[in-house]
């Protein structure tokens, strides 16, 4: 506490408790007074970590380590009065955040580990001579990292990268590192792409991020507060065309205040931008960035007008503000050439020193643009007129050619071979022998010509690829494969999807059923088999099975039956021998009765018998397994494989 200090009040949260002060007396309203003695006054107390959406709004505009008061400098005569307001700690809370806020938490203590606001606490003093000013410093007792407005309690890992100016510090909770779907390295690159890209002022100097943990019921899918405060919930995805990691950082270059007339303008802008900004990282394709904005096309948000609050439906201001965001990003880059876009209004914005409003936000529009792009501004933003999406061609009209982005999409790998053609549900298990595909859409979402590869790898080992040229907006299917010619557990990878692939020995056919078209015949006379075969296990089966009658082999067939289906054999037996005979395939058998045949009468003496001789005689034995073999290939080609 300098000398020239002569008075000091500090101000707490309404909410704070087990308060206890050295070198301040209370003053009431929440104000405690210094005594103008002790050089190094605290004031000790204790806040509630736990903020609902529920709770009120969180105030984004009031960081802690700005002076939000005049602050006299200089020298001369007599006191100075300056002052610094509360910043965080205030329950009546408004954020910016990815989503509109539900039920839920903003801020949590889960117990091992804690997402909570860095308290604040205004301050005003009195002073004499050389101007006094205030530094805030702000440490965690035990393992933790702080940002202006943010911090995370707890084990944690530290990524940073310096880009543009700014330094992107990435905390990542030991407790939410196994559920990030995106590497830390790629939001980083997305975040030093971003500050580059957006040309608007206001980058703070290090802009600090949390990846929240899971398994809390978040009121949002991320919030920024303060000057540069953010957490995003660690599963959000970054390669869509709303994520909160792009959509919480481009409120971090937002430093204006707005009126009712104007508050569509930040979630609005926010939201475009997330989206620009994917599109231009290549992260998502034209298609995709032209549906997140047409949404502001349809009910209920179509016929809201942005300027009156009251007529808003939920997330209105995010779907059909940033449909108007990005119109007159479009017509400010035609009216130009180029020269201006929205960034150059939004950097306008930025440098106000009072709340915007719609009158300001038109004048920033003409000034970047003309008076016919700010009077589709008033249109857009003072009535319920939507404008429509602009298409693909527009867009390079105004936005420049979109460079070629190949996207690949694998689909479920397929079999083929002699047991099957059929796509593989996991856990996906072939036969040796068997070739397994791959197949995937590639596509073309860019304005240019673009190649592709697509590599099929079997334990890390190209083993397929398919290469090729996509002009812009067209697509194609390619279809590596791999046949499998080793028993094993195999892992199959195509442009990142992962596919376990089991390769076993075919089992050998069962026999679920045997039957016969009838069980009593004349001897010559023959009946017809119907043998069901089924395979064991998840794997499809092949092999040899034999037909026996009286346990002798009459025919031997090979069946290959694919996994969860049945191969039916169909194939006729002559008896020649009167008598009981006993027919079987594998487990399965049936009885045949063989009766004598009518006896000739007279008249038929002399005529010639074509009657097959029994069993016993060799020869006729021979025609027998000749003729049945023939008619099992009738059989064969008439089964399911």
């Amino acid at each position: 506490m300098p000398d020239r200090v002569a008075e000091l009040d500090a101000t707490i949260a309404a909410d704070a408790r087990d308060v206890t002060a050295e070198g301040f007396s209370a003053a009431g309203d929440d104000t405690y007074e210094w005594d103008g003695d002790t050089a190094t006054p605290t004031i000790s107390f204790r806040l509630p970590a736990n903020r609902t959406a529920e709770a009120g709004r969180f105030d984004r505009h009031a960081p802690a380590s700005s002076a939000a008061g005049s602050h006299a400098g200089g020298t001369r005569a007599g006191d100075v009065d300056a002052a610094v307001d509360p910043a965080a700690g205030a329950t009546n809370l408004t954020s910016r955040s990815a989503t509109a806020a539900g039920d839920g938490y903003l801020f949590v203590d889960a117990g091992p580990w804690a997402l909570v606001s860095v308290p604040g606490t205004g301050l005003s003093w009195r002073y004499r001579g050389e101007a006094v000013g205030v530094t805030r410093e702000t440490t965690v007792d035990g393992s933790g990292a702080v940002g202006d407005r943010v911090a995370f309690l707890g084990e944690h890992t530290l990524r940073e990268r310096t880009a543009h100016g700014q330094t992107f510090r990435l905390a990542i909770p030991e407790r939410a590192a196994g559920a990030m779907t995106v590497s830390p390295e790629a939001v980083l690159d997305a975040y030093a792409d971003a500050s580059d890209r957006l040309r608007v002022g206001d980058r703070d100097g290090l802009v600090f991020v949390v990846a929240a943990p899971t398994g809390v019921e978040w009121a949002v899918r991320g919030l920024q507060t303060g000057d540069a405060g953010v957490w995003v919930r660690a599963d959000e995805p970054l390669n869509t065309s709303e994520s909160p990691w792009l959509h919480e950082y481009v409120h971090t270059r937002q430093s204006y205040e707005t009126t009712a007339e104007t508050r569509w303008t930040i979630e609005g802008s926010a939201d475009y931008y997330a989206a620009a900004l994917a599109l231009r990282q290549e992260r998502i394709g034209f298609e995709a960035f032209a549906d997140h904005l047409a949404r502001g096309t349809r009910d209920p948000h179509a016929d809201a007008v942005l300027s009156e609050p009251g007529t808003w439906a939920s997330g209105t201001q995010y779907r059909k503000g940033s449909l108007v965001t990005g119109e007159l990003d479009r017509r400010i880059r035609l009216a130009t050439g180029g020269g201006a876009t929205y960034g150059t209004v939004l950097a306008r914005l930025n440098a106000e020193s009072e709340p915007v409003t719609g009158d300001r936000l038109r004048e920033s529009v003409a000034d970047a643009g003309n008076e016919s792009v700010a009077d589709a501004a008033d249109r857009y933003a003072r009535t319920d007129a939507a404008p429509p999406m602009w298409d693909a061609d527009g867009h390079e009209a105004a936005f420049g050619t979109l460079a070629a982005r190949i996207v690949v999409e694998p689909a479920a790998p397929a079999a083929s071979g002699p047991y099957r053609t059929a796509t593989l549900a996991p856990p996906a298990t072939v036969a040796v022998g068997e070739t397994v595909t791959v197949p995937a859409t590639v596509a073309n979402e860019g304005g240019a010509a673009g190649d592709y590869r697509v590599a099929l790898t079997v334990d890390g080992r190209t083993v397929d690829a398919a290469d090729g040229t996509l002009a812009p907006r067209t697509n194609t299917t390619v279809r590596p494969s791999w046949t499998a010619d080793e028993p094993g557990t195999y892992e199959l990878s195509v442009r990142g999807r992962t596919y376990e692939l089991r390769v076993r020995e075919p089992s050998a056919p069962r026999v679920a059923s045997l039957s016969a078209d009838r069980t009593t015949v004349e001897a010559g006379e023959s009946v017809r088999l119907v043998v069901e075969f089924v395979a064991e296990g998840a794997g499809p089966a092949d092999g040899e099975v034999t037909v026996r009658v009286d346990g002798e082999p009459v025919a031997t067939e090979r069946v290959r039956v694919a996994p969860n289906a049945t191969a039916t054999l169909r194939l006729p037996v002559a008896f020649n021998e009167p008598g009981r005979r006993t027919v079987s395939v594998g487990d399965r058998t049936l009885t045949v009765s063989v009766t004598e045949p009518p006896t000739a009468s007279p008249s038929a003496v002399g005529t010639t018998s074509t009657r097959t001789p029994g069993l016993g005689a060799g020869a006729a034995a021979a025609a027998l397994l000749v003729a049945v073999a023939a008619l099992v290939g009738v059989g064969r080609r008439r089964s399911r494989g």
